[in-house]
């Protein structure tokens, strides 16, 4: 024992606190790639929707000036 009355720790002591260290460590690093993971996949789902979305703008204003080019074809037609 030592002066405080509390035993010494030992290189197996050390060795296998650490060894429950290293494994708390690799379950947290397991965990986090899993978070990020799932993270790409949402997100690549996301920019899916956010492609689509631009894709039905896109088409939409282009409906709306072939509307236009006829409307005004209709309106210097009858004047």
């Amino acid at each position: 024992m030592n002066e405080e009355g509390k035993k010494s720790m030992t290189i197996e002591d050390l060795a296998r606190l650490m060894q429950g260290e290293f494994l708390e460590v690799k379950k947290d690093l397991t965990e986090v790639k899993e978070d990020v993971k799932e993270m790409k996949e949402n997100s690549s789902e996301l920019f899916e929707k956010i492609d689509g979305y631009a894709k039905l703008y896109e088409d939409q204003r282009l409906e709306l000036a072939s509307v236009d080019n006829r409307l005004t074809r209709l309106e210097a037609k009858n004047k």
